[in-house]
């Protein structure tokens, strides 16, 4: 998989290195996970220096390379691999000679974004945009950059609707292709409306621990964002977990503020599976709105499992 002369650029990449350098690599039932394996053993052996953690996530679906707030959807090669190497050593504030006002304005970004490029094999260029690409998540944290082969992940570059390659996605909403300035994106990543924020991008604050700081927003916007009412009934139990602290942070702060969320809630009630049910009963039960009492006592007597009813039952004794 790896020529040759590319191992040789490796080698010598590593003798540069002054410490070591920890990489993560997700595995998942995708056959594609054994190329990733591949790639990452084969970097550890040619740099001993490489410390390689490798973790299954069976409800994660595709394979990807993390190196802190970089993740690589693609197996880096040819010239996609000098980047690649920068973004390990952590020199992404050498990669590229951006202007003083885009620097000034990276400071200024308090509120996460998530990025997405699009690259393809042989496309002269996308690895100068993914060098660009790599300063701004050096030097801002907030941004979170993920880095997609559209040719061997062409399931995920339909869903995106990706045409031409490069094209760089902001939160899912915004889009740019072929010839971006740098600028650009980050005036948009510093105008975004926060309640408009996609799911994926709250669900990286989760990530960092920021379940309390998606609250705050809430709270300072006056409104509940569309996208976190999606995660209070995600699938996984972490992501959902953080979502529930968000709401209860909102709720022991303005309750007339998280009862917006309550029609969506009950909603989804019935489709959800018992665990996500006794959860959204839970959320019933802070939420302080007794007008809830009355759907809460058709739950209780009516033909649900026992876990379900019993947290009906806790949701109404902290509603009266």
């Amino acid at each position: 998989m790896i020529s040759e002369e590319e191992k040789e650029q490796i080698a010598n990449w590593g003798r540069t290195l002054k410490e070591d350098i920890f990489i993560r690599l997700v595995l998942t039932g995708d056959e594609r996970s054994r190329t990733f394996q591949d790639f990452c053993e084969t970097l550890a052996q040619i740099v001993p220096m490489i410390n390689l953690n490798k973790e299954k996530d069976e409800d994660t679906k595709f394979p990807v390379i993390r190196i802190g707030n970089v993740a690589y959807q693609a197996i880096p090669m040819g010239r996609e691999l000098e980047p690649f190497l920068m973004a390990m050593s952590g020199k992404g504030d050498d990669i590229q000679d951006i202007s003083t006002s885009v620097q000034d304005k990276l400071l200024q970004v308090r509120i996460p974004a998530q990025l997405k490029i699009y690259i393809m094999p042989h496309c002269p260029f996308c690895p100068v945009l993914v060098k660009q690409l790599l300063f701004l998540a050096a030097a801002c944290k907030t941004i979170k950059l993920i880095i997609i082969d559209g040719a061997l992940f062409p399931e995920t570059a339909a869903s995106d609707k990706i045409r031409t390659a490069p094209t760089v996605l902001l939160d899912d909403q915004f889009h740019w292709s072929g010839t971006v300035q740098i600028e650009n994106i980050v005036d948009m990543v510093l105008s975004r409306d926060p309640s408009k924020l996609s799911a994926p991008s709250l669900e990286a604050m989760f990530d960092d621990g920021g379940a309390i700081k998606v609250a705050e927003m809430m709270l300072d916007t006056g409104k509940i964002f569309p996208a976190f009412l999606e995660l209070l009934i995600h699938q996984k139990w972490p992501v959902r977990l953080a979502a529930m602290v968000a709401f209860e942070t909102i709720a022991e702060k303005n309750r007339s503020l998280i009862r917006h969320a309550i029609p969506f809630l009950w909603n989804s009630f019935s489709e959800a599976e018992d665990t996500v049910k006794g959860d959204i009963l839970y959320l019933f039960g802070i939420s302080g709105d007794t007008q809830l009492i009355p759907k809460l006592e058709t739950v209780l007597n009516g033909a649900y499992a026992d876990e379900v009813k019993e947290a009906a039952e806790e949701a109404l004794e902290s509603l009266k």
